[in-house]
């Protein structure tokens, strides 16, 4: 049984799960740890990051040497397409990270997620994102209609994505790639995509395995 470890909100963990989960990885067992826990992540690495993923008695980090080793390991019946560059958006949403972590740093701890199931959790995590943010949660929340007009322009001008279903329901590492950014923003209610962008999330979520944030956005 090999184990990977995970916050359930970690935009890096999501990149290992839709792999996990579309490679149809055997015998992997998913273990979301409270985002205080900082003794599991040394224990098993020696310092706090996840993803981690152990197997065959070694554990590793960095989640694309995990994400690669999940894909070799799978025997789900559809490979992963390869990289386009075309359609690598990180470097639209590097500038504007600022914007989207104050719309997200405050309200994923309100949303169910099991990593924040305590309040010594959510306290920890405020404490090291109000510092990221320079300035409290609840300013962040305060300036929201500022931040969503940033990146709504932002969404609005990113290159168009593959659907999925233009390629036999399909994933690529684009996929992978691009993903998780754009899920974390599904927290944000109001946050307009375009229609051709949401569509591209939803197929992505629903051949991943992983889940959007709409039905609690805040």
């Amino acid at each position: 049984m090999s184990r990977l470890y995970v916050y359930d909100h970690c935009p890096f963990c999501i990149r290992t799960l839709l792999v996990a989960h579309y490679r149809q990885v055997s015998d992997l067992e998913q273990v979301v740890l409270l985002n205080d826990d900082e003794a599991s992540c040394q224990r098993l690495i020696g310092r706090k990051m996840v993803p981690i993923f152990e197997h065959q008695g070694v554990a590793i980090g960095e989640s694309m040497d995990i994400a690669k080793l999940l894909d070799e390991l799978g025997d789900g019946p559809k490979a992963l397409r390869p990289l386009q560059l075309a359609e690598a958006i990180q470097p639209r949403l590097q500038p504007v990270q600022a914007h989207s972590w104050a719309l997200t740093f405050p309200r994923v701890t309100q949303i169910g997620m099991k990593t924040f199931a305590t309040e010594s959790a959510r306290d920890y995590f405020r404490h090291n994102k109000e510092a990221m943010l320079g300035g409290s949660f609840e300013q962040a929340l305060a300036d929201t209609e500022t931040h969503k007009a940033v990146i709504e322009r932002v969404l609005a001008e990113l290159p168009p994505l593959t659907l999925p279903s233009e390629q036999g329901n399909t994933l690529s590492w684009n996929d992978v790639m691009n993903f998780p950014p754009l899920q974390y923003l599904t927290m944000v209610q109001g946050l307009t995509f375009p229609p051709r962008l949401q569509q591209w999330l939803q197929e992505v979520a629903e051949l991943g395995g992983v889940e959007l944030y709409f039905d609690r956005a805040i």
